[in-house]
């Protein structure tokens, strides 16, 4: 593979008013990205002229560039080369500090390389040599969620709890309108997907049966999303609908996919990271959990339910796990529409703790 190293960034160059910069090393997964941005929102009020450059692998340079927060995006390529080039260019830009958001050894060794003065992250992988400060994760139980993580390492935690939001342009959201020309409104997406696998997903015929409900009783248009890798997935739940449902899966990007969502009154979601992009888009999101910790990787929207019927809660679960499976299969469509029903109607507006919401509209 050829070394490249690109700069991504949807806003105009930063201001030359800035009087430091700030390198943060993202994390790699779009359900953690998402949950990372409460700490970066908060940080950037309380440190308005700081140049903020996020470095993340290609996949999620398009969600970066849609957050106010971040000045510049930087790509990171899977390979040798390109992490010795990135390192010497984060040299050139003298950081003065340097977030290392993931847990991995290698998230830490190209600020290492540039010889970043401040270099802060979690702890253990091996990698602590290579940073000169490490906070540890918050213990309390009431910063159990791992959005407190990256706050803790931000230095943001006793600052109120944002919920995550992207800034969506009028082109943007203009373009996603025009692809659901036709459909009926309200609209309310369905995301069956979970790149997790069979352990975080509700069945593919749940899927369809609610939104055959859903059609009926609320006269909306269905809008099914997914990744590429769920196309078939997407295109048996689309066609177990009928009409009045539209498959995009596998052909958006994601600023797309978050503007198509943005369109919509409602997401239905299995824990996965559409159900947390969902929540940055600013859309009432319904979760449909398994037996992972909602308490701790919940999404962190303004308004949020959680349908989950598992005594037992886990973040370290087989992909194929049985018990995670049959815990799913006994949420029923039935009750989903009615918390899809009671979260459209359940009002709006922001809120101060957006975990305490969550454990406020919980159902078990």
């Amino acid at each position: 593979m050829p070394v490249s190293l690109e700069s991504v960034s949807a806003k105009p160059p930063p201001s030359s008013s800035r009087s430091e910069a700030v390198l943060v090393a993202g994390v790699n997964w779009l359900g953690d990205s998402v949950m990372s941005m409460p700490a970066l929102q908060a940080y950037r009020r309380i440190h308005p002229q700081t140049r903020l450059v996020m470095l993340v692998k290609p996949p999620l340079a398009g969600l970066w560039s849609l957050h106010q927060a971040i000045d510049e995006v930087w790509t990171l390529p899977d390979n040798l080369g390109g992490m010795l080039l990135t390192a010497r260019r984060a040299a050139s830009e003298r950081f003065r500090c340097a977030f290392v958001l993931p847990h991995s050894f290698r998230s830490a060794l190209a600020p290492f390389l540039a010889r970043i003065p401040d270099r802060v992250g979690l702890p253990g992988h091996g990698r602590d040599w290579m940073l000169t400060r490490i906070e540890q994760p918050p213990c309390r139980p009431a910063l159990e969620h791992q959005c407190h993580e990256y706050r803790a390492l931000f230095g943001v935690t006793d600052l109120p709890l944002e919920t995550p939001r992207l800034n969506l342009s009028g082109q943007l959201s203009d373009a996603a309108l025009q692809r659901l020309n036709g459909l009926e409104s309200p609209r309310v997406a369905l995301l069956p997907g979970a790149a997790y696998g069979p352990a975080k997903r509700w069945p593919a015929e749940y899927f369809i049966t609610l939104g055959g409900m859903l059609k009926s009783a609320l006269h909306c248009g269905i809008v099914v999303l997914g990744s590429g890798s769920e196309r078939d997935l997407c295109a048996r739940v689309t066609a177990g609908i009928g009409s009045g449902a539209v498959d995009f899966a596998g052909r958006t990007t994601l600023p797309e996919f978050a503007a198509l969502l943005a369109h919509c009154a409602l997401v239905v979601a299995n824990d996965s990271g559409g159900m947390h992009l969902a929540t940055a888009a600013g859309v009432p999101v319904l979760a449909i959990f398994g037996i992972t910790d909602p308490q701790k990787t919940g999404p962190l929207g303004e308004r949020v339910r959680i349908l989950q019927d598992s005594v037992r809660r886990s973040r370290d679960i087989e992909r194929n796990s049985e018990e995670a499976v049959l815990a799913l299969r006994r949420i029923k469509p039935e009750q989903a529409l009615a918390a899809a029903r009671a979260l459209l109607h359940g009002g709006g507006g922001m809120v101060q703790d957006p975990v305490e919401q969550r454990k406020k509209y919980r159902d078990k």
